[in-house]
């Protein structure tokens, strides 16, 4: 059961810094802004079609001044939400499909998303059983009584979207998405999430990577729906790795030129945080909360914390 944490202090944002930028003739990278201390914004990609756009992402909900965001970025690429003839979702989690509803109310879109959408949507489902189960898992890791609600709350699923709403057309491997640049593969990639996937268009040598890699190493994996995430994680980066893309395109940060770089400091990544694990666990028995704390110190902050145990 995965360990969410508590939500900002606030979800407003400012809605005049969002922006869009072209990528290549027909692709928009929409920079949409986040009220998260650790992430300052989230990336949406606009992609033409003949009858409209695909829109892949979407950002988060929990303050109107996020679909003011949404709609100034969208306008700068040249489109209304009306134009959005299908939504695409990378992975389910509140900063890349927060307003889905709203979108797909406006616009009429389809919503194209991996099924396996149970680790984000069983708390906006059943948000006492969920904030019950998380609470029972820090516990059983060793987390201080003061601590607990922190690490069982559920706020982000439900104030960081607004609403549970199931795909029209699931995604899954070999999946084609139709643009005027194109076709775009889809490519599971779980690990990050067990909805994760990316979008590939081979011709141009450009994917869409949601949280796959970033220009930097911050990994988050939702744990206890499947057996081993960061095993899936390393084995969805050498699927993405042998298709020798050109022109990466992520959640969070600029476009990466470099993307067999990217995908070589997350595995490294990985590794040392395994052999920092690895090392921590020699010193004796503990909890998964004081194992913590060895690897990483004491957080800068409870938000933080809570990802660290994750």
């Amino acid at each position: 059961m995965s360990l969410v944490g508590p939500p900002p202090g606030s979800w407003a944002v400012d809605a005049d810094s969002a922006g869009a930028r072209q990528v290549v003739p027909g692709l928009w990278r929409l920079r949409l802004p986040l009220p998260w201390q650790y992430i300052e914004h989230v990336n949406a990609w606009v992609v033409e079609r003949d009858d409209g756009v695909m829109l892949v992402d979407c950002g988060s909900a929990g303050d109107e001044s996020m679909l003011d965001a949404f709609a100034n970025a969208l306008r700068a690429a040249g489109h209304e939400v009306e134009d959005v003839r299908a939504l695409v979702a990378t992975h389910t989690h509140s900063d890349h499909v927060g307003i889905a509803p709203w979108v797909l109310e406006r616009s009429g879109a389809e919503l194209w998303m991996h099924p396996a959408t149970g680790h984000f949507y069983d708390a906006l489902r059943d948000p006492a059983g969920i904030e019950a189960a998380r609470g029972r898992r820090a516990r059983a890791e060793g987390v201080p009584g003061p601590l607990l609600p922190d690490y069982r709350d559920v706020r982000e699923e439900t104030q960081g979207m607004i609403g549970a709403v199931d795909p029209d057309r699931e995604l899954g491997d070999g999946v084609r998405l139709p643009s005027s640049l194109g076709d775009w593969e889809v490519i599971e990639t779980p690990g990050h999430s067990p909805s994760h996937v990316c979008l590939v268009q081979r011709e141009r040598g450009i994917a869409i990577l949601g949280d796959l890699v970033s220009p930097v190493f911050a990994p988050y994996f939702d744990y206890g729906y499947t057996p081993d995430p960061v095993a899936e994680y390393l084995a969805s980066l050498e699927r993405v790795e042998a298709l020798g893309v050109r022109l990466g395109l992520p959640g969070h940060g600029r476009p990466l030129e470099d993307v067999a770089g990217a995908i070589a400091l997350h595995r490294h990544g990985v590794g040392d945080r395994l052999a920092a694990v690895e090392l921590a666990l020699g010193a004796g028995g503990i909890t998964a909360y004081d194992l913590t704390r060895r690897v990483f110190g004491e957080p800068a902050s409870s938000e933080l914390g809570v990802w660290q145990l994750g």
